[in-house]
């Protein structure tokens, strides 16, 4: 009986840990696939050669080569979950999804720009075209943490504080660090050692000023 205890207890284990990786995973809906290979000509002839240099690119590049990356969602924390945070909050219970997917642009092996896309009026399509900082980070994040390892990077704007964060699902559940561009991120956060996005950062050490900056803008509003 013992035995069949152990079995059933190391099964239970087993699904726990199944369905919180399940709860992560990111499933593009087909329709926004779609609505990007749809969208991302168009959007890529609006770029003008003067243009050129804020993708990183030479006058001469031909863009009309570019194709789409893997997609991955955008989430975000309302402020009223923020506030209500403690240090040790799952960061899990506090992202919720934006509706928008970001698809990075990919030219020459390196990933260009972001096509974004959104559910408007019942209808998926793309909305805009750039964020190219953005692009590189996100290449350099998921080069640090593949997929192809079994991690999955979330990425989650904090729009009260203009700031881009990411965790790691698989790597814990309390890890709440900033994305940084040209080295910065929130509050002045800089990585010490290692490669760039290499390391995390607890919740913790960010949800005092997070909570103080958010505050700020949403009192300045009231205004």
């Amino acid at each position: 009986m013992k035995k069949y205890q152990s079995l059933i207890y190391c099964l239970i284990i087993f699904l726990g840990v199944a369905l919180s990786g399940a709860a992560f995973a990111e499933t593009t809906p087909p329709e926004a696939i779609a609505a990007a290979e749809a969208g991302l000509q168009p959007f890529l002839e609006l770029i003008t050669p003067e243009d050129m240099n804020n993708f990183g690119l030479l006058p001469s590049a031909n863009i009309s080569e570019a194709v789409l990356g893997n997609p991955f969602q955008l989430y975000t924390i309302t402020p009223a979950k923020l506030l209500d945070a403690g240090d040790d909050t799952p960061v899990s219970s506090l992202i919720s999804p934006t509706g928008s997917w970001l698809f990075p642009i990919v030219l020459d092996g390196k990933s260009r720009a972001i096509l974004t896309i959104e559910e408007m009026d019942g209808k998926w399509q793309a909305v805009t075209m750039g964020k190219a900082g953005l692009a590189e980070e996100m290449e350099k994040l998921n080069s640090q943490w593949p997929k192809a390892k079994g991690y999955e990077p979330k990425l989650i704007a904090i729009y009260q504080a203009a700031s881009y964060f990411f965790t790691i699902p698989e790597k814990d559940s309390k890890n709440f660090t900033p994305l940084t561009f040209d080295g910065e991120g929130f509050g002045g956060y800089r990585q010490k050692t290692g490669p760039e996005y290499s390391s995390t950062t607890p919740l913790s050490n960010m949800l005092g000023p997070l909570k103080e900056t958010v505050e700020e803008n949403i009192n300045l509003n009231r205004r």
